[in-house]
């Protein structure tokens, strides 16, 4: 089975960092991705979808000094569950998309490899957690459980 989450959208907000005792961190994006529908009238509709991204350690922190507020993103990774509960003692369920690696994309021809290992392509910044290669397209994928 295939468990793949690619996204290409805009960052709703800064990147927030968060430290735990052990010196863990963790940075969470706010990813919003559009799509444009046609309504029986014809008229064309954009709809805005949000998503809670969440970066561990070294990539976290790269994404955290590089990315500000409306700055377009493409993120891979996969889809998480987690149960938490509030201060009042509610239970809340999160899906978020736990971040494999992110390319930042840059307009005009500014963009620059920040992941240090070769030449970056013109149009494009990438990060990554150590397991690939900074190279790779922008390819949305979706795949279903296989036979």
């Amino acid at each position: 089975m295939v468990h793949h989450v690619v996204l290409v959208g805009n960052l709703g907000s800064d990147p927030e960092v968060r430290e735990f005792g052990d010196q863990q961190k963790v940075t969470r994006l706010s990813v919003a991705t559009h799509e444009f529908v046609t309504k029986r009238t014809g008229e064309r509709e954009r709809q805005t979808e949000w998503h809670q991204v969440v970066a561990w350690g070294a990539l976290g922190d790269r994404a955290a000094n590089y990315l500000h507020k409306g700055r377009s993103v493409l993120v891979e990774g996969r889809l998480q569950t987690r149960v938490w509960a509030d201060a009042r003692g509610n239970k809340h369920i999160t899906a978020e998309v736990r971040a494999d690696r992110i390319l930042f994309l840059s307009r005009g021809n500014a963009g620059r490899n920040v992941a240090g290992d070769g030449p970056g392509r013109a149009d494009e910044e990438a990060v990554k957690d150590g397991r690939g290669s900074s190279q790779g397209r922008a390819v949305a994928t979706h795949a279903g459980p296989t036979s």
